[in-house]
């Protein structure tokens, strides 16, 4: 394959891999406690593997691909719900909850009580509280800033709250949760504080993706173009006049 129409493609393919992060991170702009993923590159020389190749391959060889994306788990926004089962972390951490697959770590505190009294997730994942799961009797529930869990005025439990000292051992499982991969070792936080009655927002900054994708965007149209002329003019050129004898 033509050196300049390979780079091109692979410049093409690391833009579409990108543009699929943004979108996505757009499309999550009002998740709670969702965290946005960032891309990073990696520059391939085929010269370096390859040095019986021409002078000229060599010097347009290279091919960008995407290496792969990283979580960003700074802390969004807090908006206030002023509603008594919702909580937010403010520092480092994540509420513990019980998923049918294991235990699932997540920022996302909007919490609701079932049928059978206990205090669950939106998607029905029981919260893990110091003591296990969590079951709430009838009354006014007061969350402390430490975590602790009050029923008119009885204590009842607190929040498990956690952090994974390598976040490089979290991985993403839907609905703005995470799961630990084996060996991922979980720590105790202590100075992280709890605020009853907020939620935390997705840290995706809407402007900052937009420019992003804007400027991929731009790349993307500017190696169509490259790829369109060496396809269309320069291969052209060369069945045509290459090799015509001189009149």
């Amino acid at each position: 394959m033509n050196s300049g129409l390979y780079s091109a493609y692979s410049g093409l393919r690391a833009n579409a891999d990108m543009l699929e992060v943004l979108a996505n991170n757009l499309a999550n702009l009002n998740t709670t406690g969702f965290k946005g993923d960032e891309t990073f590159f990696r520059l391939y020389n085929r010269a370096v593997s390859e040095s019986g190749l021409p002078p000229l391959d060599q010097a347009i060889n290279d091919s960008t691909v995407v290496q792969g994306t990283v979580v960003n788990f700074q802390g969004g926004p807090m908006t206030a719900t002023g509603r008594d089962l919702d909580a937010a972390l403010e520092g480092p951490g994540f509420f513990v909850v019980e998923a049918p697959a294991g235990a699932r770590y997540t920022r996302n505190g909007h919490f609701q009580v079932n049928s059978q009294g206990r205090l669950v997730t939106s998607e029905g994942f029981a919260v893990m509280g110091k003591g296990g799961a969590i079951t709430l009797p009838p009354g006014k529930v007061s969350i402390s800033q430490n975590g602790a869990i009050e029923v008119n005025g009885t204590a009842v439990d607190a929040l498990k709250i956690v952090d994974i000292a390598d976040k490089t051992q979290l991985q993403k499982a839907g609905s703005s949760m995470f799961q630990a991969k084996s060996g991922a070792v979980e720590q105790e936080v202590r100075e992280t504080q709890v605020r009853q009655g907020s939620l935390e927002q997705s840290n995706i900054n809407p402007v900052q993706q937009m420019m992003l994708m804007i400027n991929m965007m731009r790349q993307f149209e500017g190696l169509q173009k490259a790829i369109n002329t060496v396809m269309n003019t320069l291969n052209e050129k060369s069945v045509n006049q290459v090799g015509k004898p001189a009149l």
